[in-house]
């Protein structure tokens, strides 16, 4: 089995076929799938991604439409019948390597054994089978018949970049004009105008204004770490919301210091409803509730969570019965709470 370091054809096109179901039952939260995305890149060209998973389940239903808003598939199989899933993505898989000869790497996101027939009729298409595990499931057969096995939680989105009995000096270690790069991020985070910022945006931005940049010159192997080493030193904050990295500006709430953008829509939803009931105002108008969210959390924007524009966002939270929504007679939309 080769290692996460073998050399990749540039243009080579990569598909992920992401077990959702799999991966949120073992991963303690749900699956990052800015990391992920970052291992299918550094492969080749992304050009296709789907998530299978019964989506009328409670706690997927707004997964699906934050996947789909990303670039995700989410392929719909029904449950009540065991291997449901395994069996629609690896139908998917070699359906795939014979309608679309110009992918040549397959990235499988789980951890069942049960995909080990899948491998073994992949590689002698010649096509690279790389397969993403949690290390609590991760199958050793599977391991032991594909080009590479990745643990999520060791190779993908480690919970730390450094083991602990390295100190944080020594994490940091970079060279002199690090700094600089930090500084230069502050900056494409203030463009944004309060809105949360996605890390493979950051990069891009990066990218454009130097015309190459690689954070292996910085002495770091994944950005993400060179992101949590800006992070650590007080630049920016580094979020986790949406199923997604994303950066912000440090908490302009004091009493908020440390307070991460939440992962889940409805604590969002229940710190806006705090916001309205500490309003001066019987009525808080949707801008001040945005405004609030901002500078609680150094940047917020509902994109994060699925949603095209605040008000849509807000709607959904009436429905749900957080607060209630109104209009001013200057035909202003406001919140209150009853």
């Amino acid at each position: 089995m080769s290692n996460q370091n073998d050399s990749r054809p540039a243009q080579t096109d990569v598909a992920m076929f992401l077990d959702w179901e799999n991966m949120h039952g073992f991963i303690r939260g749900k699956a990052n799938v800015s990391a992920l995305r970052e291992v299918a890149e550094g492969y080749g060209r992304f050009v296709l991604a789907k998530a299978y998973a019964d989506w009328r389940e409670a706690r997927f239903q707004q997964d699906s439409l934050v996947l789909y808003k990303i670039g995700f598939e989410p392929v719909y199989v029904p449950a009540g019948f065991k291997n449901n899933v395994d069996v629609k993505l690896a139908t998917d898989c070699i359906d795939f390597a014979y309608r679309y000869p110009n992918i040549g790497v397959f990235i499988l996101v789980t951890g069942d054994g049960d995909f080990i027939h899948v491998a073994t009729t992949l590689r002698p298409l010649g096509k690279k089978v790389v397969v993403i595990a949690q290390s609590t499931n991760a199958s050793s057969r599977l391991g032991d018949l594909v080009d590479t096995l990745l643990i999520y939680d060791q190779d993908v989105n480690p919970a730390q970049t450094c083991s602990p009995d390295v100190s944080a000096a020594k994490c940091d270690a970079a060279p002199d004009d690090l700094d600089e790069i930090f500084k230069k991020i502050v900056k494409i985070i203030y463009e944004e105008k309060g809105a949360p910022i996605l890390l493979t945006n950051v990069k891009q931005k990066l990218i454009r204004l130097y015309g190459r940049f690689d954070q292996t010159d910085y002495g770091f192997e994944k950005f993400k770490a060179l992101i949590e080493a800006g992070a650590r030193k007080g630049y920016f904050m580094l979020n986790t919301a949406g199923l997604r990295n994303w950066l912000t500006l440090p908490q302009q709430d004091s009493a908020a210091v440390k307070t991460e953008l939440p992962d889940e829509i409805d604590k969002v939803f229940r710190e806006i409803t705090e916001i309205i009931r500490k309003s001066a105002q019987p009525h808080a108008l949707l801008s001040y509730v945005k405004h609030s969210l901002i500078q609680k959390y150094g940047g917020f924007d509902e994109s994060v969570y699925g949603y095209s524009r605040f008000k849509e966002m807000m709607e959904v939270g009436a429905r749900l019965g957080y607060f209630r929504l109104g209009v001013n007679d200057k035909q202003t939309d406001y919140a209150f709470s009853e």
